[in-house]
C-alpha cells in the first residue's frame, strides 16, 4: 500500500500564501521499480512533481511571489516603494531555497510589511528662550528644545520645550489686529502705522484673505507679520469645541491661503480666544503656535469711542503686553482714530513696539515718529 503525501496551497492570514506538504509516495518508491513523485494541490488543482522538490522549485512552480513592502515616512507617505522584501517560511521559520520539502512541511510566502522610517532625536539649547504656547505676553523662557523628526524625510514628529529658568519679559508691546483684511479699514490702519513708523501683527481670516489678496500682500510688503485667524472664523460652538476634523481644516485652510499669498503662517489666533490643550496640540501638529493677548480694550464693542479705547489700552499695558485690536468685522473707525494716541502713549512709557513671530521678537520701532 502506498503512503499518501499531499502538498496543499491556500491563502491563510492576510498577505500569507500557505503550501502544506502532506505528501504522496507513489507505489514505485515502496516496491521497487517506479519513480516516486509528490502530488500537490494548488488552488484546488492537483499537480504531480518529482519527489525531492526543493523550496525554490516549489516557489517557481506554484508562483509564490511575496509582495515587497514600502518604506514610509512619519506621516505614512511612501518614501521608497518595494524595499522591504517578503519572506518564504517552512514550518514558520525562514528556509533556504535549496531545502528539500518533507512530509508535513508547511510553506508560507509572507508579504513584506510596510515599515516607517527611523526617528532622529535632537536636543537644541535655546539660551535666548522661546515664547509660551499659547502665548499671552512678549516674553521668552530659556531651556532646551527636544525635536524628534524622520531620519530620511526630516518631517517633524514632535517638539517639546523643557525650561531651564524663569521667563524673561521684554520691554516691548505688540499691537495685533484681528478679523481683516477689510477693504474699508485695513488700508487706513496700515497708512497710520506706516506714518508713525510702527509695525504690528495681523491675524487674518482665510476667506477674506482670498477675497482681498492685495491687502495681505501689502501688509507683508510693509513689514507686518501676518498670522492665521482660521478660514471661516466659526464662533458657535467655541472654536476649541469644534469636531477635531473641522478644527484642523479651519487651521490648515487658513494657513494654505496665506502661504499662497507669500506669508509663512506660524502663528494662530483662535476665534474668540478659545483654546485648550487639545487645540494647542492640533495647531502644533500643523506647525503653528497659538497667540492670545493680555490687553483687550473691547474696541469691537458698539459705541466704544476712540478716547475710551486709547485710555483702556494705555492704562493696562505693561512690559510684554500683547494688545488685541480689530481692523475688520464691523465699524472700526474708533480703532483707527485711537491708534495714534495708543502708539505715542506706548513710546512715552519707553516701551518698544514689536511684531510677533516664531523667532525672537525684533524691535521694529524706527526713530520715534511724530
Amino acid at each position: 500500500m502506498a503512503r499518501v503525501r499531499k502538498v496543499g496551497v491556500g491563502v491563510g492570514v492576510a498577505g500569507v500564501v500557505v503550501v502544506a506538504v502532506v505528501g504522496v509516495l507513489a507505489a514505485g518508491r515502496m516496491g521497487g521499480g517506479g519513480s516516486s513523485s509528490l502530488t500537490v494541490t494548488v488552488a484546488g488543482r492537483s499537480v504531480d512533481v518529482a519527489d525531492g522538490t526543493t523550496l525554490g522549485e516549489a516557489v517557481v512552480q506554484f508562483g509564490l511571489h511575496p509582495r515587497a513592502g514600502d518604506l514610509l515616512d512619519v506621516n505614512g507617505k511612501v518614501l521608497r516603494a518595494g524595499v522591504v522584501p517578503g519572506r518564504l517560511l517552512v514550518d514558520g521559520r525562514p528556509a533556504p531555497a535549496g531545502l528539500t520539502l518533507r512530509d508535513g512541511d508547511r510553506v508560507a510566502a509572507v508579504d513584506g510589511k510596510d515599515r516607517r522610517e527611523p526617528l532622529v532625536r535632537r536636543v537644541v539649547s535655546v539660551p535666548g528662550g522661546l515664547p509660551a504656547d499659547p502665548q499671552y505676553t512678549v516674553s521668552r523662557t530659556p531651556g532646551e528644545q527636544v525635536i524628534v523628526s524622520g531620519a530620511l524625510s526630516h518631517e517633524l514628529v514632535s517638539a517639546q520645550f523643557h525650561p531651564s529658568g524663569a521667563a524673561r519679559v521684554e520691554r516691548s508691546v505688540a499691537l495685533t489686529f484681528d478679523d481683516g483684511p477689510s477693504p474699508q479699514y485695513t488700508p487706513r490702519i496700515l497708512a497710520t502705522l506706516t506714518r508713525l513708523h510702527a509695525r504690528a501683527t495681523f491675524f487674518v481670516i482665510g476667506y477674506l484673505a482670498a477675497a482681498f489678496p492685495k491687502l495681505v500682500r501689502r501688509e507683508l510688503r510693509l513689514g507686518m507679520t501676518v498670522g492665521n485667524h482660521s478660514y471661516n472664523h466659526p464662533e458657535v460652538p467655541p472654536f476649541d469645541e469644534l469636531p477635531p476634523p473641522l478644527l484642523r481644516d479651519e487651521i490648515s485652510l487658513g494657513a494654505s491661503i496665506l502661504s499662497r499669498l507669500g506669508a509663512r503662517p506660524r502663528l494662530f489666533r483662535p476665534p474668540g480666544g478659545s483654546t485648550s490643550p487639545a487645540l494647542v496640540r492640533a495647531a502644533a501638529a500643523l506647525g503653528q503656535r497659538i497667540v492670545l493677548w493680555s490687553v483687550d480694550p473691547a474696541d469691537w464693542s458698539p459705541g466704544r469711542s476712540a478716547s475710551a479705547i486709547a485710555k483702556r489700552v494705555l492704562s493696562a499695558i505693561r512690559p510684554g503686553s500683547i494688545v488685541i485690536l480689530h481692523d475688520g468685522g464691523g465699524n472700526r473707525s474708533a480703532t483707527l482714530a485711537a491708534l495714534p494716541a495708543i502708539i505715542r502713549g506706548i513710546r512715552r512709557r519707553h516701551l518698544h513696539l514689536v511684531t510677533l513671530g516664531p523667532e525672537p521678537a525684533t524691535t521694529q520701532d524706527a526713530a520715534a515718529g511724530p
